[in-house]
């Protein structure tokens, strides 16, 4: 084992507020077994154009294929249903705008059936990633529209058209169904149900969005949690996701054929008491992870209790989005740094985590952070040394990087990133 040095700096990674070095084996070991995936964004078209022709446009996904086996990955994670709509044949949701450009216009093909073939092809296997709640991805301030105008605009088959009482706006104005509407979980769990029934797929998996990264305003909330005899609402709040995710469960649960169910949540789920002055703080935690108070937390920003649906057995596995380098910190007015947030710290807590409630354990690497400008983030070595770190813990079952483009993407730090990546994976695993 050996210690991490820091790139461009003196010293040794540490732990978080700790005098501990983060040791790493001198040696990657290559796995047999092990999930070596990527999430294919569709979303915005982070990661595919829009469609001009059929005959094109599978060029360009069997280049996809193409690329992501030669790295010897061995999933993809393919967003299927981005805002409310589906980039699959579906009798639910319309097809999705990030197609064709036009929401509900019929591309001439499966695009999503079609692509867990080919991939299958190559020995590829498929995850489908759903967003539950999203309707819009631009805000209303944006589009200079009112909720109605812009929901009068989306594919006379969208869900969120058809049942305008059931979208909520955020402060910002972004449009979510809501989630206290048991027509929308009815309604996103037959989505889900749905897909799993129609495609060859290993697994149903939903990301971090739950409620929104930003305040809601919904004037019927204050009813809607009064009636459910809940004594606080965020309470109230993470109640609707829980109903969602154990209905979605109890669907996959149905069917016969084995279909999981994966969450990728932010990397922060509670912090611990240890670092609040006030421990009675309703956002800290005894048995949460070492980070500053200061940290945005699924638990309480997006109300996203996943513990509890680890210890539930309600999903199969768990991909903690640890989008944080080993040595995170802010620059203060006065020129000191503070430690924040470090990738170890959490990596350490999820596998705590999984090792207590049994549930598979996934990393999410942010590959896109690579070259981004922060100072950590420009070492080359910071991926692999992730990679290397995560083979200290033995709940670690494979990794997920996010996004593809960032495996194409010509940049010079992520060029040495990714030939660092060839070094360790130079053969095929099998997917677990």
């Amino acid at each position: 084992m050996k210690p991490i040095k820091k790139f461009k700096e003196e010293g040794f990674i540490t732990y978080f507020r700790s005098d501990e070095k983060v040791m790493i084996p001198e040696k990657y070991i290559e796995k047999k077994e092990e999930l070596r995936a990527v999430w294919f964004s569709t979303v915005a078209n982070i990661d595919i154009p829009k469609l001009e022709d059929v005959d094109s446009y599978k060029e360009y996904l069997l280049g996809v294929i193409k690329k992501i086996t030669e790295f010897n990955l061995n999933t993809v994670i393919f967003q299927v249903r981005p805002a409310n709509d589906a980039f699959y044949k579906s009798d639910l949701n319309p097809w999705s705008s990030f197609i064709t450009g036009d929401q509900g216009k019929n591309p001439g093909f499966d695009v999503f059936g079609w692509f867990v073939e080919e991939a299958k092809k190559e020995g590829l296997t498929v995850h489908a990633w759903i967003n539950p709640y999203r309707v819009a991805l631009k805000k209303l301030s944006e589009l200079k529209m009112t909720k109605d105008e812009y929901l009068e605009t989306l594919a006379v088959n969208n869900f969120a058209r058809i049942n305008k009482h059931l979208v909520i706006e955020t402060i910002g104005g972004s449009l979510i169904l809501d989630p206290a509407s048991s027509e929308v979980r009815e309604f996103v769990s037959d989505s889900v149900l749905e897909i799993a029934r129609n495609y060859d797929v290993k697994a149903v998996h939903i990301d971090d969005y739950f409620y929104p990264y930003e305040e809601i305003k919904d004037n019927e909330e204050e009813l809607k949690f009064k009636k459910s005899g809940i004594k606080h609402l965020d309470d109230f709040r993470r109640d609707n996701v829980n109903k969602l995710i154990k209905l979605i469960h109890e669907k996959l649960a149905s069917l016969p054929k084995k279909v999981e169910f994966g969450i990728s949540p932010f990397g922060v789920y509670r912090t611990n008491s240890e670092y609040f002055e006030n421990k009675e703080d309703k956002r800290a935690w005894k048995h949460g992870s070492n980070n500053d108070f200061s940290c945005f937390t699924c638990y309480q920003g997006l109300y996203a209790d996943v513990y509890y649906w680890m210890e539930k057995g309600y999903i199969d596995y768990v991909v903690p989005q640890i989008y944080f380098n080993f040595d995170y910190y802010r620059v203060l007015e006065d020129g000191s740094k503070k430690e924040i947030v470090k990738y170890a710290d959490l990596a350490k807590w999820w596998n705590w985590v999984c090792e207590k409630t049994g549930t598979k354990l996934y990393i999410g690497q942010g590959l896109y952070r690579v070259g981004s400008g922060e100072k950590s983030w420009n070492d080359p070595m910071e991926i692999s040394n992730q990679l290397l770190f995560n083979q200290t813990l033995n709940n670690v079952s494979g990794t997920i990087f996010f996004t593809y483009h960032n495996l194409v993407d010509k940049d010079d730090v992520l060029n040495e990133t990714r030939e660092n990546l060839k070094l360790f994976w130079t053969s095929k695993a099998k997917e677990i």
